[in-house]
């Protein structure tokens, strides 16, 4: 494998769920050495969520955790257990990151919070992700990634406007949280740097959520404005997605300039009227221009609609299926979709690239790691030998 931009780097990972094996995925890829510390006999919770390989569950089937784990090393330690602490510390003298998503308080209570684990290792960068952050009156509070796609205002966007709201598809913010710990983490790196001292990086879940709503945000703040779903009262009309002949197709009426090209594209003479050469005139007769082109696009495919938008300088787009867009050109000559290393169960995976691609590193794509199969590896570079090792193994402590 490749050295990376990050291959002078530790990283703890003790994490669950999504955000934090993420932007955990994300430092081991560009080359940091990553140790996944996992409980004991039944290991990251995610090993028991599917999809499995070839739809048979186990602890090395799952394949979302081959997906957040490819690259990192595996080793166990229950820290319930009174002599697992020891254990941690010693991880933890020679980590440079330390990623978890314990309850807030969880470490604090065994002599393991910020401040002790600084006094160990002053150059310790700790990244804590929570539901709700490490403050605050609901910082106790759990959620699932529903709550906080819905708590986020996300979902009052999602949707037919004469329905219900929906639930994102992938999730959202879990991923945006994880990818905000990455960046946390970056800067957290540079003031070591510059300083020599860590740094305790706080990531709520629900506060990445709410960086979604981008521009709907900012609306209700400063307009008082609560906007609907599906481009219903968008001022930039068209704004929404269309059945075409093959599929769904996004149709956007910006940028303001190029309305003309949108109907040429489009082909209906009539979308391109003076009265709707202004956003005020489309605004006028919203129901027209929205029947005009439900019907313009009954007979054209997405894709072909798709390019004409682009040629055209609008940013059209189109609801790809998973396999169109695996096939899709850019990601094929991106190199976006690659194989991982070889795993002792599954084999080689297809698995996605880093969502960037820094000149001066190659991403890394390793395989996931079976559970507890770098125990006697990182435990013996810790000082233990192979008989201490098996006896904490049979105790339960790892």
């Amino acid at each position: 494998m490749s050295q990376g931009l990050l291959s002078h780097l530790r990283i703890l990972d003790c994490s669950t769920g999504l955000a934090g094996p993420y932007c955990a995925l994300l430092l081991a890829g560009f080359g940091a050495a990553t140790r996944k510390l996992e409980p004991p006999v039944s290991g990251d919770p995610q090993r028991a969520r599917g999809p499995f390989f070839q739809n048979r569950p186990g602890l090395e089937n799952s394949l979302s955790f081959h997906w957040l784990n490819a690259g990192k090393h595996s080793i166990t330690l229950d820290l319930e257990n009174p002599q697992g602490a020891p254990l941690f510390r010693a991880l933890i003298a020679s980590a440079d990151i330390l990623i978890e998503s314990f309850t807030p308080g969880f470490l604090e209570t065994r002599g393991l919070g910020f401040r002790a684990l600084h006094e160990l290792n002053c150059g310790l960068i700790q990244v804590s992700i929570s539901p709700f952050g490490q403050t605050g009156p609901r910082r106790y509070w759990k959620a699932t990634e529903i709550v906080h796609y819905a708590m986020s205002g996300g979902m009052s966007l999602t949707g037919d406007p004469n329905r219900p709201p929906l639930n994102s598809g992938p999730a959202i913010a879990s991923y945006t949280a994880g990818l905000h710990a990455y960046l946390g983490t970056l800067v957290a790196l540079q003031r070591r740097h510059r300083d020599g001292v860590g740094e305790w990086v706080d990531v709520s879940i629900q506060e990445s959520a709410l960086e979604n709503v981008e521009v709907k945000l900012v609306e209700a703040l400063i307009a008082n404005k609560d906007s609907r779903r599906n481009g219903d009262s968008h001022p930039l009309i068209p704004w929404e997605c269309y059945p075409t002949a093959d599929g769904i197709a996004a149709v956007i009426g910006g940028p303001l300039r190029n309305w003309q090209n949108a109907a040429e594209a489009l082909g209906d003479p009539e979308l391109s009227e003076p009265p709707l050469h202004s956003i005020l005139g489309r605004n006028n007769r919203r129901q027209f221009v929205h029947e005009r082109v439900l019907a313009a696009l009954a007979d054209k495919r997405k894709r072909d609609l798709y390019h004409r938008g682009q040629q055209a300088g609008l940013a059209f787009g189109y609801l790809a299926s998973l396999e169109e867009a695996m096939e899709w050109e850019q990601h094929q000559s991106r190199q976006f979709l690659q194989l991982t290393e070889p795993h002792p169960i599954v084999g080689r995976l297809t698995t996605l690239a880093a969502p960037f691609h820094p000149h001066a590193s190659s991403w890394r794509v390793g395989r996931a790691p079976l559970l507890g199969e770098h125990n006697e590896v990182i435990y013996g570079e810790l000082g233990y030998s192979r008989d201490a090792i098996k006896s904490l193994e049979t105790s339960g402590v790892i």
